[in-house]
């Protein structure tokens, strides 16, 4: 499964699919279910990774603007807090 380089949003601890906590500075994760309801919800944010690319076993394509990345997180933060939350029960 491909990775993504995430970090929690700003003011929350996130815990990783395993339970540990994830660093404040981000980490890589697989690209499952559960990282995409976080990044919906506005809890992950997209990050470019310090330092090195992707993993090795990564499958994201390079291609596309660099800052793409950025102005995803930003939307997703943007229509987070535009749109009511719905409770369930």
């Amino acid at each position: 499964m491909p990775k993504i380089y995430v970090k929690p949003a700003e003011g929350l601890t996130m815990p990783r699919p395993d339970g540990t906590s994830m660093p404040a500075a981000g980490d890589w994760l697989e690209h499952d279910a559960y990282v995409r309801r976080r990044l919906k919800a506005g809890d992950l944010l997209k990050a470019d990774p310090p330092g090195e690319g992707a993993p090795e076993d990564s499958t994201e394509e390079a291609a596309g603007d660099a800052s793409s990345g950025t102005d995803d997180a930003k939307a997703a933060e943007y229509e987070a807090a535009a749109s009511p939350r719905r409770r369930t029960r």
